[in-house]
């Protein structure tokens, strides 16, 4: 008689037992389902079986029996040895493939990351490929060579004419502004800017050498060519594309865009255009001057830019189309310009030269109107006040001041070290001097110092005053550039 635990086709003990309802004979479940899909019938009766006749039946599971060599100590222990070698090389050979795994992983990550760094690096000689190209471009399209034998000794009769009916308005203008001492009360008193302090800063990636203010906009040259646009305490625009220092930074009006120019010892005259909207700055034009440019002024009318260079020329340009208008060649090899001032109405211009002369020179009249002599040394900086009678003027360790009302009468009103900035404040009242690391501040009328500001690290190159003397501006070798007010 079969036993319930037995396979009726192997004679197994059964894992999970099924039973026949044709033969009523009890199976091993896998083996008889086997059976079925090959021959269809019942294995004791031959008679036709299908799954479905197969019943499961519920019995609790049977633990098999030990085999035989698993009945005695020294089997249990081969058994032992056996599942404990069987560990260890599993063991093994999973730190063989973490190994593996780790190397192909740390070579992975090498190759990316070089390949990154190759990027990187293409990427970025790309970018800078392209700003190069830019660059060729923008100076191969807008590059103008001066034409010497083609510029005229004198401005044109209509430029003349411009100057000269301009010149009549500003001088009745600045009579009547300085018959009224409401126009004087406008301006902060000695009291108030002696206790002007430093409220802003600009730090610059190279030290300044000029600077020039426009309602908000303040602009700034560089001893290595480069030329920032500050507004609003923050750097909007800025340019590397002189190769020498910047002598001179402009603004200049004519429209409703914000220009502005620089000049460099490397003898090029760049204009520029910048879009307060978009935030966006360009070089419109480049002009080979042909000689280092030591002095930049910008003529009254707003469009037309005085230049002199190291050999003597004294130049004028049209910039709104970059035009040269004249070029004065009378001292040309004879002496060498320094620095240039626009008188105020607009019709003189005063020249430094390094033999520590000054020319007053006639725009209309297109010759010497006088020449002043007494200052020692090198004239590095003039600046015409804005009551036109006044004149100031230094050299690297002295301040003089003219009265063009009395010709050859001058005097000296400080002596320093290294005097860099020269400026008088806009209602002619004031004269700031820049002498070494500090600003000193002087009474036009009293001949006397009243406040300095040691706000400096090295020498103050430039100084300007803003609108109605509410601020003032300065930059330095210490590559900074530095707003005072109240």
């Amino acid at each position: 008689m079969q036993s319930w635990q037995t396979c009726a086709l192997s004679g197994e003990l059964i894992e999970t037992p099924v039973i026949s309802k044709v033969s009523g004979h009890i199976y091993e479940k896998r083996l008889i389902e086997k059976h079925i899909e090959s021959t269809g019938t019942c294995p004791i009766t031959g008679r036709p079986l299908n799954i479905e006749d197969l019943i499961e039946v519920k019995v609790s599971r049977v633990q098999k029996p030990r085999p035989v060599t698993a009945t005695s100590i020294p089997s249990l222990l081969s058994l032992l040895q056996n599942e404990w070698d069987a560990l260890l090389l599993e063991q093994f050979q999973l730190k063989q493939h973490l190994e593996q795994v780790r190397h192909e992983l740390t070579h992975a990550l090498y190759q990316h990351d070089a390949a990154c760094r190759v990027i990187a690096k293409l990427i970025k000689e790309r970018d800078q490929a392209r700003i190069e190209l830019a660059q060729l471009q923008h100076k191969l399209n807008h590059k103008i060579e001066v034409e010497a034998n083609n510029a005229p000794e004198k401005l044109p009769s209509n430029y003349i004419a411009e100057i000269e009916e301009n010149a009549i308005k500003l001088t009745n203008q600045r009579k009547i502004q300085r018959k009224q001492q409401t126009y004087f009360d406008q301006f902060p008193g000695p009291e108030i800017l002696s206790n002007y302090d430093v409220k802003q800063q600009y730090e610059q990636t190279q030290g300044g050498t000029s600077l020039d203010t426009q309602g908000n906009y303040v602009l700034v040259g560089g001893l290595a060519g480069q030329v920032l646009l500050y507004s609003h305490e923050k750097l909007v625009y800025q340019a590397q594309e002189h190769t020498q220092n910047i002598t001179s930074v402009n603004f200049f009006t004519y429209d409703e865009h914000l220009r502005f120019i620089s000049s460099s010892q490397d003898g090029n005259l760049k204009i520029y255009q910048f879009n307060s909207q978009t935030q966006e700055g360009q070089i419109i034009q480049t002009i080979n001057i042909g000689q280092s440019v030591t002095g930049v002024a910008i003529h009254p009318l707003g469009y037309i830019a005085i230049i002199v260079t190291n050999n003597g020329i004294l130049t004028y340009y049209n910039l709104k189309n970059g035009q040269q208008l004249s070029r004065v060649t009378d001292f040309e090899g004879q002496c060498q310009f320094t620095s240039v001032s626009v008188h105020p109405d607009g019709l003189l211009l005063a020249i430094g030269q390094t033999d520590s002369q000054i020319k007053i020179w006639s725009i209309v009249k297109n010759q010497l109107l006088a020449q002043l002599e007494g200052q020692d040394g090198a004239v590095t900086n003039v600046t015409f006040s804005e009551n036109g009678a006044n004149l100031a003027s230094s050299s690297s360790s002295e301040v003089y001041e003219w009265d063009l009302r009395r010709p050859g009468q001058f005097s000296k009103i400080y002596q320093g070290q290294k005097i860099g900035g020269l400026q008088y404040d806009p209602s002619g009242q004031y004269l700031a001097i820049g002498s070494n690391k500090t600003i000193h501040f002087f009474d036009v009328k009293k001949k006397q110092e009243f406040c300095k500001i040691e706000s400096h690290r090295d020498v103050v190159t430039g100084i300007r005053f803003g609108q109605l003397s509410k601020n003032i501006y300065s930059c330095s070798v210490d590559k900074l550039v530095n707003i005072y007010g109240n």
